[in-house]
């Protein structure tokens, strides 16, 4: 006995057609269609006519039996799933009785007996997400999908630039076969690039099947409604509410999401594995997500047309407002959980857990953000967002955080929420560098005393971090002996290395502010020790970095370059580059401070385009100017100095010594190079310069 399983639309009649007309045993092999057969009371005769045995043969599952007993054949029973316990108690029946039977089923759940093997059948391979350019016949999806659009227009060949529309296609389509075929119907009206444009309303254009298709395959809503209506009513409800999750979940989401007041968790798993079972979920491999020191859960994921289908009923039955504040709040206790102990947990184990629920979380806070939310309800918003700060900050999402950040300083806030987003406003502005220093500086100011009220102390320990990190940004000299006294009164025992390395660094920018670049060396690279043997690796990479800055300032340029590369390459092949971004573009300021040569172009290339994306460049601005004046192009040099003067005035903010350094070296240089060069600040020079043409101006002008 084999079952193949799968989605209705993923191939399974296909298949089990494909074998029957393989090499049938001495009496034959015997398809019998299942989905027109509308109870079990007519299963026993149904496939007696199909093997077109005696009328005697029809009576029951024992006589039909017998029949079959000294028979060698290949019994295919297809669409089995909404008679599924019949067809498992006939199909008992029959192999017990006859030895030489091999029964092939489809359907969407397994029969449950006990000697079934389960050939779960995928959908068609789909284009890695770095693969969307790359040609249509290199993956499965898209060469069923181009083979279908051939049928209608004979010779039909994909154009270079129809491959990423295709790309999308098979992707938003999740490569069910079915899908595939009624999107392809479409392209000889509306063109590849049309059908991608209106997958949105997929359920009215997905309608054109040939005129012999099976009646639930002749519309995508027409095959997820076959499926829909087999399910229980729990199965049906908890389909629907699943659909809030916009990617991938764990079991543990799902129940926060489905379970009511007094259900037991165990019902609600139960449920959760039905669906699983009846291949509307899919589970997700994660094996590869997993670190060491890390668990990472089973992902669970709703196909992408099932999951718009259920959504649409959700709404449809007036349950999706309290489904999104289920989901909100499981947001909210989720990322406040993992507030509570990422300062003292290395990020390489919280982040890629956290990072797979990124989808979850913006559409949670999209929901709670609404000006129209109740109270409650954005309530809950502003505390996911105060306690997710942090991760948008370390995960590389910088521009995404401040455009959440601004959405919930646009809304009222009370309480204590008031106080945790103002909280999280100057910790992200210090921690991310976006916005003005003094700003960020006053959010923090405000908040503390509440913190302090309500004796929260990892959060005033924290507070009073980037307070001492801010400090020399925005009143250079200003003594930060009292918030660092304060922190050590904040330091819990209990607190492991990795928090205590918040203090640790606060008293080195102490020592750099000081000048003191050689205690300053020796402090960040213990600092970095003690994050390496506590299993660290990223926090250990900042200090690398300011090692590397301590080293540039003692004029040890070489050994400095040479360690970010080593840091560099570490971080890359972690893949946490964008991540990283600080330190990356710090290796390339330093390298174009020191040569122009390609490797140095190269990486400042690489970092001026992630910094872009955050609106950033102005990070390294001032070495943008040395590429240019490295490639004998002083009078470029000039304007993109010029601007990234600028950039630092508009800022409000002030360099730290490497810039500095950077600059001074510059307007010396020039000024021995070119009489009156060290005039910076013309109005001719910055006119019209913007960041990106200030990139070009500096990094592409000699290619």
């Amino acid at each position: 006995l084999v079952t193949v399983t799968g989605l209705g639309g993923v191939g399974k009649t296909r298949l089990a057609l494909a074998v029957a007309a393989l090499a049938a045993p001495a009496d034959g092999a015997w398809l019998v269609r299942l989905d027109e057969l509308q109870d079990a009371a007519g299963l026993v005769s149904a496939v007696a006519q199909a093997l077109r045995l005696p009328d005697g043969a029809a009576t029951d599952a024992q006589a039909l039996a017998r029949a079959l007993q000294a028979l060698d054949l290949r019994l295919v029973l297809d669409n089995a799933e909404h008679l599924v316990d019949a067809v498992a108690g006939l199909v008992g029946t029959l192999l017990r009785a006859a030895p030489r039977l091999t029964v092939l089923v489809t359907s969407q759940q397994p029969l449950g007996l006990a000697d079934e093997q389960l050939l779960p059948l995928a959908p068609l391979g789909l284009p890695d997400d770095v693969a969307d350019t790359a040609p249509a016949p290199a993956y499965a999806a898209a060469q069923l999908f181009c083979e279908r659009v051939r049928q209608q227009q004979p010779g039909y060949a994909p154009s270079a630039g129809e491959h990423a529309d295709i790309a999308a296609i098979c992707r938003a389509l999740d490569g069910v076969p079915l899908a595939l075929e009624l999107a392809a119907a479409r392209v000889p009206l509306l063109g590849v690039a049309g059908v991608r444009a209106r997958l949105d309303e997929r359920f009215a254009l997905l309608t054109r099947a040939p005129r012999d298709a099976a009646a639930r395959h002749r519309t995508l809503a027409a095959a997820l409604d076959w499926t829909f209506n087999l399910l229980s009513a729990e199965q049906q409800a908890a389909l629907q509410r699943l659909a809030v999750f916009p990617a991938s979940f764990t079991a543990e989401a799902a129940q926060a999401v489905l379970t009511d007041p007094g259900q037991a968790d165990l019902d609600t798993l139960d449920t959760v594995d039905a669906l699983l079972h009846r291949s509307l979920i899919t589970s997700q491999d994660t094996s590869q997500d997993i670190v060491a020191g890390s668990i990472t859960a089973p992902r669970l994921r709703l196909f992408d047309s099932v999951r718009r289908y259920a959504l649409d009923r959700l709404a449809r039955a007036g349950q999706e407002d309290e489904t999104r504040r289920r989901h909100l709040a499981w947001m909210r206790r989720r990322f406040e959980a993992a507030d509570e102990v990422e300062f003292d947990t290395p990020l390489l184990h919280w982040l890629p857990p956290l990072r797979a629920d990124i989808e979850s979380l913006r559409a949670a806070l999209q929901f709670g953000l609404d000006p129209a939310a109740p109270d409650a309800v954005r309530d809950d918003a502003q505390r996911l967002l105060a306690a997710s700060t942090m991760f948008w900050a370390r995960s590389g999402n910088r521009r995404e955080a401040r455009k959440w950040l601004d959405a919930a300083a646009a809304l009222p806030a009370s309480g204590h929420t008031a106080v945790l987003l103002a909280h999280a406003q100057g910790s992200f502005g210090v921690w991310a560098q976006m916005g003005s220093p003094a700003q960020a500086q006053q959010a923090l100011r405000q908040s503390r005393p509440a913190l302090r009220a309500a004796a929260d102390q990892r959060r005033i320990y924290l507070s009073l971090y980037f307070d001492c990190l801010v400090q020399p940004r925005v009143a250079a000299g200003q003594d930060t002996q009292p918030l660092l006294q304060e922190m050590r009164a904040c330091l819990d025992p209990a607190w492991g290395a990795l928090a205590r390395r918040f203090l640790d660094v606060a008293e080195s920018q102490q020592l750099r502010a000081s000048g003191d670049m050689l205690s300053y060396q020796d402090l960040t690279g213990r600092i970095a020790e003690r994050c390496r043997a506590a299993g660290g690796l990223a926090e250990c990479w900042p200090m690398e970095n300011a090692q590397a800055q301590a080293l540039a300032l003692q004029g040890q340029l070489d050994t400095a370059c040479q360690l970010l590369a080593d840091t560099v390459a570490e971080v890359r092949a972690a893949g946490l580059l964008r991540e990283q971004l600080p330190l990356l573009a710090m290796a390339a300021s330093l390298h174009l401070w020191r040569d122009g040569r390609d490797a140095a172009l190269t990486l400042g290339r690489e970092a001026t385009r992630l910094l872009q994306a955050d609106g950033m460049v102005w990070w390294m601005a001032d070495a943008l100017a040395w590429a240019a004046w490295h490639d004998g192009r002083p009078a470029d040099a000039r304007r993109v100095q010029a601007w990234a003067d600028a950039q630092v005035l508009q800022r409000g903010d002030a360099r730290g010594p490497v810039f500095k350094a950077m600059r001074a070296g510059l307007l010396q240089t020039m000024g021995q190079s070119e009489p009156g060069g060290a005039n910076m600040q013309s109005a001719e020079d910055v006119a019209a310069l913007d960041a990106a043409d200030a990139v070009r101006l500096a990094l592409n002008a000699s290619t």
